[in-house]
């Protein structure tokens, strides 16, 4: 008996009915809120990442630029096959090459082997500096005529010539190297290496992430570092053989890691295969929406509390005058007919214990039983006297006050007056089984007329008739209650404007179509699958008399007995939202 209590029943609803929902919320919120994170976060790192590549290429190829300016020079090439010791060529050579250093950021110093003369030449910002030399100082093997390349991050040197003072040997950089020859003849004539700063590289990787919370490499087509978050790493090589599998395979993209999100887009430069490469943690990465549902866990827990609290509260109000009644009930049941039921409560409880009082009062005037019975037949015949009540009455009566908001300059009053008074007089034509479609129209206009007062603005309604269709019988009454269902489920106010669409037509084949179409609330999948379930049970003529919970079975079946079962009904969603229900009615039928 304990726990078929209405107080046991009513908590453990309660619980239930709020512990499941937030837990729920609660899933559907970390799930949804940790892939919008991830997807937000991947776009807005792939956008970054490919401003910084694209950062990273103008810079190079601002490089690659200047060491084309030789070119521009028109003595260049052919100072390299002069006399090496010629103070002119030598000046002019210099001064080419002192130009690109100090015009470009970051550059500092170039080395020039001429392969003509065999003399090599170093310049930076100090003075510059040559001697004879039948290979250049470091040569690339890969390295071939006509091209460019890029070396990796290495320590600073002097190209093999003696140390001086002033030179500072003790910070990393790329080497960039260009082959110089006789266009447009392959035949090399001198082959360049210009030595650049890492700053400006440092400073646009610096900016595509947050330092100790995400990672950031630039590496080259080999896996070699140039850029890190840790400067030791430069250099080295990244042990990460699924990282440059997919490099190989994709220029740029994504995936999840093991422990992180990865992004990464190689540089559209052939002569610098670089990859830029950002890893961002799970931790960093889902920190927000963990954040989020922490919060949510802590509010549904307290959230909780008062659900329990109040249902507690709440069932013991409900549960004491329930007590109190069946302590009374237990009086009456050992002969106190006349007891004091005292239960002041106004809700369904204390409903309860005045009907009861009632009984028991009705039960102690039984003796006067031949009082009682003449009483009722009073009521009876007031009853009878009142359904007499000639309708005509009401009619005129409506009449009267139309007349009376006329007089006072109220014409709308007078009309809506009208169209209910029309309303009431086309229900009472119990005479007429059928009417013509503009009879069934003119009913519909007049309850919409009602309803457009009501709702005014927020209410909108559609009228396309074909004129042919409106002499067409049909049963009285099948319009409204699917119009009347409308307002009942499927409007909604806050919504925006209800729209109403009817149209009606005559088919090639001389059927007539009725569609009656609202912008409201769509029906669930099940509530649809119900609806046309027992319009088929109605048509099987299996449908239950009893069941009323739709006005469309009414007018489904009052249609098949008419047509003789040759009118078709049919009710489907509309797009994006709303109902639609189409009356298929075979009018050669009615005419036999």
């Amino acid at each position: 008996m304990k726990y078929r209590s209405i107080q046991s029943r009513l908590i453990t609803f309660m619980l239930a009915v709020t512990t499941i929902p937030l837990l729920l919320s609660l899933i559907i919120t970390f799930t949804h809120t940790r892939e919008s994170v991830k997807e937000q976060t991947v776009n807005e790192n792939i956008r970054l990442i490919y401003q910084g590549a694209t950062n990273l290429m103008n810079y190079l190829r601002g490089i690659d630029r200047a060491s084309l300016s030789v070119y521009s020079d028109p003595h260049f090439l052919s100072n390299l096959a002069l006399d090496p010791d010629n103070h002119r060529v030598v000046a002019e050579l210099y001064a080419t090459l002192q130009t690109i250093v100090t015009g470009t950021q970051d550059i500092h110093q170039i080395y020039l082997h001429n392969a003509l003369t065999g003399q090599s030449t170093q310049v930076s910002s100090n003075l510059p500096r040559r001697e004879f030399r039948q290979e250049p100082y470091r040569r690339i093997e890969e390295f071939g005529q006509g091209n460019t390349a890029i070396e990796p991050v290495h320590q600073v040197h002097n190209y093999g010539f003696p140390p001086r003072p002033a030179d500072m040997l003790d910070f990393e950089v790329i080497t960039f190297y260009r082959s110089i020859t006789n266009v447009p003849s392959p035949e090399q004539y001198a082959l360049m290496a210009i030595d650049v700063k890492l700053d400006s590289i440092l400073a646009i990787c610096d900016q595509l992430y947050a330092k100790g919370e995400e990672q950031l490499y630039l590496i080259d087509d080999s896996g070699s570092i140039i850029y890190g978050p840790d400067a030791e790493q430069r250099g080295h090589s990244l042990d990460d053989p699924v990282l440059m599998e997919k490099i190989a395979q994709k220029d740029k993209g994504y995936y999840d890691g093991k422990d992180a999100m990865i992004v990464y887009e190689k540089l559209d430069l052939p002569y610098a295969p670089w990859t830029l490469v950002k890893m961002i943690p799970h931790q960093t990465l889902y920190k927000n929406s963990t954040e989020l549902t922490s919060i949510n866990a802590i509010i549904a827990i307290l959230a909780l509390f008062v659900v329990i609290f109040g249902t507690l509260w709440i069932s013991i109000r409900i549960t004491k005058p329930i007590k109190q009644l069946t302590s009374y009930m237990n009086q009456v049941k050992t002969g106190r007919l006349d007891v004091d039921i005292n239960v002041t409560s106004p809700d369904e409880i204390g409903i309860l214990s005045r009907r009861f009082r009632n009984m028991m009062d009705t039960i102690n005037n039984l003796i006067l039983r031949e009082y009682r019975l003449e009483i009722a037949n009073k009521t009876n015949q007031l009853k009878a006297l009142q359904a007499q009540i000639d309708p005509h009455f009401l009619y005129n009566t409506l009449q009267s006050i139309g007349t009376l908001a006329l007089q006072h300059n109220v014409p709308r009053i007078y009309s809506l007056l009208s169209s209910l008074a029309n309303m009431m007089r086309y229900n009472m034509r119990q005479s007429e089984g059928s009417v013509t479609l503009q009879d069934e129209i003119n009913h519909v206009r007049q309850y919409l007329d009602l309803q457009k007062q009501r709702f005014r603005d927020q209410l909108e309604i559609t009228w396309d008739l074909e004129p042919e269709s409106l002499t067409a019988p049909v049963p009285k009454m099948i319009l409204q209650p699917i119009v009347e269902n409308y307002f009942k489920h499927g409007m909604n106010t806050h919504a925006g404007t209800g729209h109403i669409s009817i149209t009606t037509r005559i088919s090639d084949d001389r059927r007539l179509i009725i569609v009656v179409e609202n912008n409201g609330a769509s029906m669930e999948a099940a509530e649809l699958a119900s609806v046309r379930g027992k319009l088929a049970a109605a048509y099987n003529h299996r449908s239950d008399e009893d069941d009323d919970s739709i006005g469309l079975l009414n007018v489904w079946m009052r249609l098949n007995l008419y047509f003789n079962d040759k009118a078709e009904l049919t009710i489907e969603n509309a797009e994006p939202h709303g109902v639609i229900v189409t009356l298929n009615i075979n009018t050669r039928e009615s005419e036999q």
